[in-house]
């Protein structure tokens, strides 16, 4: 599909600028500028797909998450003093 469209996006260029006619010059500058936007829209869409992580975690992960996690009545962790004057 998205070879299609980028396809579509040259041919109608193509004809653009060998069409003697302002009405087919004027349709094929707008055909080719929306399969052009359609093109990369799906290659940029395609490209973060392909880039993202899933959506659900594992056991492991979730077990790594509640153990960071701090116990009602454990005092807050703090970061020890630092003695700059």
């Amino acid at each position: 599909m998205v070879w299609g469209l980028a396809l579509l996006a040259l041919v109608a260029f193509m004809l653009a600028f060998t069409s003697r006619s302002p009405g087919w010059m004027g349709l094929s500058i707008f055909v080719g500028f929306v399969a052009a936007i359609a093109a990369a829209l799906v290659f940029i869409e395609r490209h973060v797909r392909a880039s993202s992580r899933p959506e659900h975690m594992t056991d492991r992960e979730i077990r790594a998450l509640r153990d960071t996690v701090r116990k009602p009545g454990e005092p807050p962790r703090q970061l020890p003093r630092s003695d700059t004057h």
